[in-house]
């Protein structure tokens, strides 16, 4: 086990601690809720699994934020390896905040657009720098 853990640890394997450690905190999340589940169904005596009168959106649901996120997540996980991690997160994280701004009746405010633009650019342009520069870590 240790020679394992030596051999996993080395510098060529690092990038993949993250992700492991993220998805084991991910695994034992879901155990308890699924657990929390079994234990208030068992209480109140009813099935663990029932879809009767069950509604998988609340009513009167966001449709355009939610399903708008949905495509620009996609679209950025797609943009990528073509853009390279500052270029698409400046596009996206822009496009993300002027989605989330958008208010029924009115198409967009100059000042949160504005706004927008700044926290994309800055944000994006800062975590490549503290990571590229200051760390020395690539990013994609």
């Amino acid at each position: 086990m240790q020679q394992f853990l030596r051999e996993w640890l080395k510098i060529r394997n690092m990038h993949l601690f993250f992700p492991y450690l993220i998805g084991w905190i991910c695994a034992i999340l879901f155990v308890i809720i699924l657990i929390q589940r079994a234990i208030k169904c068992r209480k109140d005596k009813t099935p663990f699994i029932n879809f009767k009168g069950y509604h998988f959106f609340k009513p009167n649901y966001d449709k355009v934020k939610l399903w708008g996120s949905l495509i620009l997540f996609i679209l950025y996980i797609i943009a990528l390896p073509i853009l390279h991690f500052a270029w698409a997160s400046v596009i996206f994280i822009f496009l993300f905040n002027v989605l989330f701004e958008m208010k029924p009746g009115k198409l967009f405010e100059f000042k949160s657009v504005l706004i927008s633009a700044v926290i994309a650019l800055a944000g994006s342009w800062g975590v490549w720098y503290l990571f590229f520069q200051v760390f020395n870590i690539t990013l994609p």
